[in-house]
């Protein structure tokens, strides 16, 4: 929403301003113990303590006022904008990690969903691996017109996106004509805004996943692993595996060969893209299982390239926390008042934490901090794979 505004004076609903304070401990995942996380909160001195009690050190959750700008070497926000770098000028002069364009509009379109449909048509001119299948390319569609007659060549639907949007957001799904009826004034005026849609059928999904890259400040790709998640039938964010789940477990190949082709096969299509030219840091790439005409178990390589942090960076990070034969999720919720801290309260006591080798086994984590007033909050709950301990 702040980079399709593109203004330093950007304001967003307030309950996003309190989701995105809410959860911004989130980011002490990504860091160590010298690195500072901004949190305008009090200092939760229990959220910090339950963490030191598992010999875990996380970076410290300050408010701006509290931070030595004279020590601060790199700036990492969970995403970039224009408003994102402006805010950040005070902390930290350091320019190199925003992407600079010589215009606004080619800012604005590098970090829409049309560069994930620049690296998707890319892929069908490589070697991949036999589970890769791309049934339909995207396609971008600028009238009404143009949407009725992909509509009339699927059966199953379409997904209509907006350039500027993510985390499930911006999406329409159209699975028959009443839907399309009933939406059709959004889509119209979602053209007249932007000018552009981005439509692909809706396939029959089984299981969504995250293959996850960072670009360094050398400016090479480094593939860093693979997340399952789930999310709902609107592609809003569910929860997060910290394992593979069952429903898919036994169809995948038995070796992960698959998974570091596809991985060569996405870098090689951002190098096209130039992504390093312009960016650098975290990448998430959203990909789904999918169920071909044949009923067979299918990859689709690139639902959703995220050019900013992301559920599945963090995911890898709470996984080296955990033992081996340790398996969980992890989730968002929205509470009322006074509900998150109780929630919390009980979960720590129905499932108390278990360590094996200074890993975590097994119990209840807390994610971020709650208090009385606290609307949203990130919770784990991690439990003892007893196939992988037989």
């Amino acid at each position: 929403m702040a980079i399709e505004n593109g203004t330093n004076s950007y304001m967003p609903p307030r309950v996003l301003s309190i989701f995105e304070n809410e959860l911004s401990p989130l980011m002490a995942f990504l860091g160590n113990e010298d690195d500072y996380v901004l949190y305008n909160n009090p200092k939760p001195n229990y959220f910090i303590d339950f963490w030191k009690k598992l010999n875990i050190e996380l970076p410290q959750l300050v408010n701006s006022d509290q931070i030595d700008t004279n020590h601060i070497s790199n700036i990492v926000p969970w995403g970039w904008s224009q408003l994102i770098d402006k805010k950040q000028q005070y902390l930290s002069t350091n320019k190199n990690n925003y992407a600079h364009f010589k215009t606004h509009e080619e800012n604005k379109h590098f970090f829409s969903r049309l560069t994930s449909v620049k690296l998707i048509n890319e892929l069908p001119k490589m070697t991949l691996p036999d589970i890769v299948n791309i049934p339909t390319l995207p396609r971008i569609v600028n009238t009404l017109e143009e949407i009725d007659q992909l509509l009339k060549r699927q059966p199953n639907g379409l997904v209509i996106k907006n350039l500027w949007s993510s985390s499930g957001r911006g999406l329409l799904f159209i699975k028959d004509e009443k839907t399309y009826a009933q939406n059709r004034n959004w889509i119209v005026a979602q053209l007249k805004k932007q000018k552009k849609l981005i439509i692909e059928p809706i396939y029959n999904k089984v299981q969504d996943a995250s293959l996850q890259f960072t670009i360094n400040k050398d400016q090479n790709y480094v593939f860093l692993g693979i997340n399952y998640f789930d999310s709902d039938e609107e592609g809003h964010f569910e929860k997060e595996y910290l394992h593979t789940p069952e429903k898919i477990q036994n169809k995948l190949p038995k070796d992960d060969q698959w998974i570091q082709q596809v991985a060569k096969n996405i870098i090689l299509s951002m190098q096209k893209q130039n992504i390093h030219q312009h960016y650098k840091g975290a990448i998430g790439v959203d990909v789904m299982f999918i169920l071909d005409k044949n009923k067979q178990l299918k990859l689709y390589p690139i639902v959703e390239a995220n050019l900013r942090c992301n559920m599945g960076l963090i995911n890898l990070h709470i996984k080296k926390l955990l033992d081996d034969n340790s398996i969980g999720h992890w989730q968002i919720d929205t509470f009322k008042e006074g509900e998150a801290m109780a929630f919390y309260q009980q979960q720590i006591e129905e499932h108390p934490i278990l360590l094996k080798s200074n890993k975590i086994k097994q119990g209840f984590i807390p994610l971020t901090p709650v208090d009385q007033n606290t609307r949203f909050a990130a919770w784990g709950l991690i439990e003892s794979d007893s196939k992988k301990t037989q």
